[in-house]
């Protein structure tokens, strides 16, 4: 304003042209000014209208004063006809010189310009940058700031981000694949340890249902057999505790399907070494918690409500009862577990050790259900063991249990001891089956309404004659 106003209070012949071209020369650059003002605008909206990136308020700022600077140049040389030439010149130079000066400033400023053009990092995305695994916290013209899984944050700059490894572990959306690597004996059927390895993955929350997860044989090694287990997860930054948790339902599925982790060898060989320095130890009995679980099946609900009359007298003697208990098996199930589902079939039941179930009863299409809780001394899946009928409710472990398992067939070799032992227990749970479905009417109703059968004592003697693999004299 100064430059146009101060020619006005000149009396000199030069003052009109002096005034008349500089007031074109702004008026050309403050047009053009407003003319890239106006296309910033639109084109900010355009970009944000479209979901792609927004462009960071440095770029922004950096673009406007080279809009600026050139705007000027032009007018300058256009306008009113000066010679920019030893500008530019002096311009390139102190350029030169403040580029060697700044060129870690200046090459950070332009990687983050980059890495915001290009879209590789964004706020909140987990990221792998080289072997640093965090979430992106702030993103400046200078740094990059990631706080990892500890919670620690980490700077980063720029320049040294530009030029490093990127994995972005949250864009695109969707599911990523997860490996897990599990050595098992050369004892231990593949298709069994597979079976195994797919059961502890489905009985996982967080691992993904479809794509299904798949396990091989990997390699053979000199002390068992490596398999990889895949699944596809959701999470995939909470990789880790997902997959401790099926390591964990892994262990729990080997253990009750007899299969063994070996260990490395060399602790094979000095097993091997002391077993021919040390002398034998006697051998351990068959059974070493053959007591316990005989006190515990004698205490337990099963005892009390199968094996019992309706005077509660016991129909099995207790030396008997014991020695059969002796030889039943315990199994170990994890927390989160299904022991059971509503609708499998029923060829065993459990008496609970150790630890807490709860069950669920769903009724048909109403929507209604049904939760009990189970602890220790109590019994689960007995009805269907006795009847045959298909389980009548989802039985998950709450706390790690250990349950004795009661087979179809060690029932059956408890029956053939006990002459008259199945009609009097085919007497007794018929009654009872008949009184607990009364208690529940809905699921009666929709029982009668799917053409199931009714439970009669006829039916569960069949069904005991069926067991010890013969019929009735």
């Amino acid at each position: 304003w100064l430059a146009l106003a101060l020619p006005d209070g000149l009396d000199a012949p030069w003052a009109d042209a002096w005034t008349k071209d500089h007031r074109d020369a702004w008026a050309l650059f403050w047009t053009a000014m407003l003319a890239f003002n106006v296309g910033e605008v639109l084109a900010l909206r355009i970009l944000a209208a479209s979901g792609r990136f927004q462009m960071p308020a440095l770029l922004r700022g950096v673009v406007r004063g080279v809009v600026a600077v050139g705007a000027a140049l032009i007018v300058l040389r256009a306008e009113l006809g000066w010679n920019i030439t030893p500008l530019l010149a002096s311009t390139a130079l102190v350029t030169a010189v403040v580029g060697f000066a700044l060129q870690g400033v200046l090459g950070n400023l332009l990687a983050g310009m980059s890495l915001n053009l290009t879209g590789s990092l964004s706020h909140r995305d987990w990221v792998m940058v080289d072997d640093l695994e965090g979430q992106v916290d702030e993103m400046n013209w200078r740094e990059t700031w990631i706080v990892t899984h500890e919670n620690i944050p980490v700077r980063l700059p720029n320049s040294k981000v530009a030029d490093a490894r990127i994995r972005n572990l949250s864009r695109p959306e969707g599911p990523r694949r997860c490996s897990l690597y599990v050595d098992a004996s050369y004892d231990d059927p593949p298709d069994a340890v597979i079976d195994a390895m797919l059961a502890a993955a489905a009985a996982v929350p967080d691992v993904r249902r479809t794509p299904p997860p798949t396990a091989f044989v990997l390699d053979y090694k000199s002390y068992g057999v490596g398999y990889e287990l895949r699944f596809w997860l959701d999470r995939y930054p909470l990789r880790e505790p997902i997959q401790g948790e099926v390591r964990r339902h892994i262990w729990y599925q080997f253990r009750r399907s007899g299969i063994q982790i070996p260990y490395p060898v060399t602790d094979q060989v000095l097993d091997d070494f002391m077993r021919r320095a040390v002398p034998p130890a006697p051998p351990p009995p068959e059974n070493p918690d053959g007591k316990r679980q005989a006190d515990a099946l004698l205490q337990s609900e099963f005892a009390r409500r199968v094996l019992c009359s309706e005077e509660d007298r016991p129909l099995v003697p207790e030396p008997e009862l014991r020695a059969w208990a002796e030889r039943l098996s315990t199994v170990l199930y994890g927390t989160g577990e299904y022991v059971f589902r509503q609708g499998d079939g029923g060829d065993c039941c459990f008496v609970v050790l150790t630890g807490a179930l709860s069950g669920r009863v769903r009724h048909g299409d109403s929507g209604k259900e049904t939760t009990f809780n189970v602890g220790a001394g109590e019994v689960v899946g007995e009805m269907s063991l006795l009847t045959g009928r298909p389980r009548p409710a989802d039985v998950r472990v709450e706390r790690s249990a250990e349950l004795l398992r009661i087979p179809a067939a060690g029932f059956a070799a408890l029956l053939a001891g006990r002459p008259g032992l199945a009609e009097q227990l085919s007497r007794l749970v018929a009654e009872r089956v008949q009184h607990n479905l009364r208690q529940v009417e809905q699921q009666l109703a929709e029982d009668a309404a799917s053409g199931e059968p009714a439970v009669s004592s006829e039916g569960i003697l069949r069904r005991f004659w069926r067991l010890l693999g013969g019929a009735p004299e």
